[in-house]
């Protein structure tokens, strides 16, 4: 089974509507229109032969923004899904992002409206009609596959060093560990947003103890209560973590214990180079990734 994954599309659709000068920094970082992630929907074979599209969140710049008339103006859901109808008939699975579920009014930004967000995303995209995290089983030959795609968009409180950008509330937490625990025989693969952050160096250059960074994390975000669901759950077979935000292209192994381990992998932004995509291969005894914007390089997962 094969797959394509992107991230970090950052559309902004009918640009037109909205205050120019707010447009115009928003088009120093992303496409200035559509074509790019329309051509790559319709010219890229490796799209048609694939079973599945993931996109892991900021599929749009914004939720809603300063119109030109002054006041906020938020269609850019419905103009999402209006443009994936029409450009793709591929089985397209997504996971929310910060941007989709942030308001921009007067060149600040917030998320005081982020359950209106969330209720229109799952009002006008199929995906989420059962709500903005949910999961799908395929099976692979004898290997029956769990793919988990999760909702992190929400940023904590800012805080004097950084905002935080790791927070899954508890009935979400809850759900997960009973998809963890549903079956003993089942390979999970998560898919988020945000991804979990990565081992800082110390002084000598070696890698720290990832308990170190999360110690600083925990105060403001629940990122410890995800791995504690991850490492405690009972029938847990986590393979990878699939994620995006930060705008770079990066695998990283997580090897908290003998019997705690795993891997994530980001994929750099779409929003503004066309060659950041990754195909994933799942197969009964491996998973197999591909680096950015090539099918000669590949990653071999054995499955645990």
């Amino acid at each position: 089974m094969k797959f394509v994954h992107l991230t970090d599309i950052h559309l902004i659709l009918n640009p037109i509507s909205y205050d120019s000068n707010f447009i115009q920094r928003r088009f120093n970082y992303f496409w200035h229109d559509t074509k790019p992630f329309v051509k790559f929907l319709n010219a890229n074979p490796i799209i048609k032969q694939s079973d599945f599209l993931v996109v892991t969140g900021d599929m749009i710049d914004f939720y809603e923004a300063e119109s030109i008339e002054g006041g906020l103006i938020g269609n850019q859901i419905e103009l999402f899904q209006k443009l994936i109808n029409s450009e793709t008939n591929s089985i397209v699975y997504l996971t929310l992002g910060n941007h989709d579920i942030t308001s921009y009014p007067k060149g600040m930004y917030h998320q005081n409206h982020a359950n209106t967000a969330r209720s229109t995303w799952i009002k006008n995209l199929p995906v989420f009609n059962q709500g903005t995290y949910y999961s799908k089983i395929y099976n692979v030959g004898s290997t029956k596959y769990r793919l988990i795609f999760l909702d992190n968009a929400y940023f904590s409180v800012k805080t004097q060093k950084e905002q935080a950008a790791f927070i899954i509330d508890r009935p979400q937490l809850d759900w997960l560990k009973a998809q963890l625990n549903e079956s003993p025989d089942d390979k999970e693969i998560i898919f988020m947003h945000m991804p979990l952050p990565v081992l800082s160096n110390n002084q000598d250059g070696e890698k720290a103890n990832p308990y170190l960074i999360y110690d600083d994390y925990v105060n403001r975000t629940n990122t410890q209560d995800f791995l504690n669901v991850l490492k405690d759950a009972n029938n847990a077979s986590i393979q990878i973590i699939v994620a995006g935000h930060e705008h770079k292209n990066d695998l990283f192994d997580f090897n908290f214990s003998e019997n705690f381990s795993f891997k994530q992998i980001k994929t750099g932004t779409f929003g503004n180079s066309v060659n950041n995509w990754r195909l994933f291969q799942l197969t009964e005894s491996d998973i197999i990734i591909s680096i950015p914007d090539s099918l000669n390089q590949t990653i071999k997962i054995p499955l645990k």
